[in-house]
């Protein structure tokens, strides 16, 4: 991957994830974080999408673009967009959904078997 989809997990205002990569911009709903982190259930990830109707007006709306999972041990979450695959440990998305950390990265997820 190149340097451009590395990315960052962060806290939002409204108590959500945000998930920067490269230019992109996804989000984890705060009403997701408890069954993510929980009960390990796979939650949308979402992004606004911008269009423009026939009749020339702009519209914005959410469109799920991924998901995110936690792994079978339970010990990291696994991110899946369009823009690529990430990993982050548990306890790295926990601290900064509680707000004890500022961010966390997003490490690039390589399928098993290659390299």
């Amino acid at each position: 991957m190149t340097e451009e989809n590395i990315g960052i997990l962060r806290l939002g205002s409204h108590g959500g994830l945000h998930l920067l990569v490269g230019r992109e911009h996804y989000r984890i709903a705060a009403e997701d974080l408890r069954p993510l982190l929980l009960h390990g259930h796979a939650v949308p990830v979402t992004a606004s999408v911008t269009g423009e109707r026939e009749d020339g007006t702009v519209v914005t709306e959410t469109a799920i673009v991924g998901h995110a999972a936690v792994n079978v041990p339970g010990r990291a979450v696994k991110v899946f967009t369009v823009s690529g695959h990430f990993i982050v440990p548990i306890v790295s998305v926990q601290r900064v959904a509680r707000g004890e950390a500022v961010s966390a990265p997003l490490f690039p997820l390589v399928p098993e078997g290659w390299g």
